[in-house]
C-alpha cells in the first residue's frame, strides 16, 4: 500500500480564533502524532479575536482584503505557500478558500477536497439578497469543481445536496477532561461561540431572564456591544476563554444557534459531562442525543424563549434527569474525537489521491 498523502489544510480568512481555527490546529497536531505529514495555513483578519495557538505545521498569515480582492489574495498566498507546493492534496475548510481553490486546482496536479464544516452560504437575513445569491453561486461553482466534497454530518450534507453530493467525514474534538456528572444545579448556565446573528445570543439572554438562573456568555462578535448595553440580571459577558476554562463552573450548556453544521462547543461541553439543551439545527444533535426521550426533552426546534426556558427549568429542577442526560451525552461524545476524524480523513484521502493520479 502506498504511503499516506501529504496534506495541506487551508482556512483563509477567519474572523476569530474559534471553531475552524481550533479544528485546524487539532487536526494537524493529531495527524502528526499519528505519523502523518499534515500542515495547515490559517489566514486571520487583522482584528481577529482569540489567543493565537502554536502548533508545529500550522502557519498563520494575515489577510485584510475582502470580496473578490480577498479571493485573489488567497490565491496569491496559496501560489507561494510551501505547504501547498509540497502537498499531494489540499483540503479547504471554509467557503472563501473553496472559491479561491476552484481556480487554482485547474492548473495543478494536486487533488483538492472541500471539507464543508459550516453552512456553505449565508441564510436569509445574514446578508443582502443579491449578496446571498452571489455567494451561493460562487460556492456552488466551487463545490462542483472539487475532486471530492465532504460534510461533517448528514444534516450539513443535506444543506447543499442539490449542488453536490457529499461524503460524510465527521468532525471531532480534542480530548476534554470530564468535570461534571450533572449533579450541579447552582452554577451558571453557559453559552459559547461567536456573538453573531446565526448563534442567537439574544435568545440565551432571554432564557437567563426567564429562568432567573445566572448565565455566562463566552465569546465575542459584532452583536456583543449592542446586547451588553441591555443588562440582564445574572448574565455576564466573559469574552474568549481558553477551551479548558469554559466548562469547570457550569450547570448546563445552552446551544441556541440556528445554523450549526457540527456544534463543536456543544460536543466539547458534552465530553466535559455537562447536560445540554441545544437547537435542532445542530449537526451533532442526533449524534449526541441518540435516545428519543432525551432528544424530545433537550433538543429544541423552536425560537420561542419560553419553550427553551421550560426545558432548562426541567433540567435544573430534576437532579436524576440531569445526571442521566450528562451520562448519555458524555458517552456519545466519546465517538466524536479528533483522532477518529483524522483516521476517517486519512483513509478517504488515500482514495481521492489515487483517483486523481489514475486520470
Amino acid at each position: 500500500m502506498s504511503a499516506p498523502p501529504k496534506v495541506a489544510l487551508v482556512a483563509i480568512p477567519l474572523m476569530a480564533r474559534s471553531g475552524v481555527y481550533r479544528s485546524a490546529h487539532d487536526l494537524v497536531r493529531t495527524a502528526r502524532e499519528a505519523g502523518l505529514d499534515w500542515t495547515a495555513i490559517v489566514g486571520m483578519r487583522p482584528a481577529a479575536a482569540g489567543t493565537p495557538l502554536e502548533t508545529p505545521g500550522v502557519r498563520e498569515v494575515e489577510t485584510a482584503a475582502r470580496g473578490l480582492a480577498g479571493v485573489r489574495q488567497i490565491r496569491r498566498i496559496l501560489d507561494e505557500a510551501k505547504e501547498v507546493l509540497d502537498a499531494d492534496v489540499i483540503v479547504s475548510l471554509i467557503s472563501q478558500s473553496d472559491v479561491a481553490l476552484s481556480k487554482l486546482s485547474a492548473r495543478t496536479s494536486r487533488a483538492w477536497v472541500a471539507w464543508v464544516r459550516g453552512k456553505p452560504w449565508p441564510a436569509h437575513g445574514e446578508q443582502s439578497g443579491w449578496r446571498r445569491l452571489l455567494l451561493r453561486w460562487l460556492e456552488s461553482r466551487a463545490l462542483r469543481a472539487a475532486d471530492e466534497v465532504w460534510a461533517t454530518t448528514p444534516v450539513l450534507a443535506q444543506e447543499f445536496a442539490s449542488v453536490r453530493s457529499a461524503t460524510i467525514v465527521p468532525a471531532g474534538i480534542a480530548a476534554v477532561r470530564r468535570v461534571s456528572s450533572g449533579d450541579d444545579a447552582d452554577s451558571p448556565l453557559v453559552w459559547a461561540g461567536r456573538i453573531d446573528v446565526d448563534k442567537r445570543p439574544g435568545l440565551f439572554a432571554q432564557i437567563v431572564e426567564l429562568t432567573g438562573h445566572p448565565g455566562r456568555v463566552f465569546g465575542d462578535g459584532p452583536l456583543r456591544l449592542g446586547l451588553s448595553k441591555h443588562p440582564v440580571n445574572g448574565l455576564t459577558w466573559e469574552g474568549w476563554r481558553d477551551a479548558a476554562g469554559l466548562w469547570g463552573d457550569a450547570s448546563i450548556f445552552i446551544g441556541t444557534s440556528a445554523r450549526e453544521a457540527f456544534g463543536r462547543s456543544a460536543v466539547e461541553a458534552a465530553a466535559a459531562g455537562l447536560p445540554l439543551v441545544i437547537g435542532s439545527e445542530y449537526g451533532a444533535a442526533p449524534l449526541l442525543f441518540t435516545s428519543p426521550r432525551f432528544r424530545d426533552l433537550c433538543v429544541i426546534g423552536s425560537d420561542d424563549p419560553a419553550v427553551w426556558a421550560t426545558a432548562v427549568r426541567r433540567l435544573l429542577l430534576d437532579r436524576d434527569l440531569r445526571i442521566a442526560v450528562s451520562e448519555h451525552v458524555y458517552q456519545n461524545a466519546q465517538a466524536l474525537t479528533i483522532a477518529s476524524s483524522v483516521a476517517h480523513a486519512r483513509d478517504r484521502l488515500q482514495v481521492v489521491v489515487q483517483a486523481r493520479r489514475s486520470h
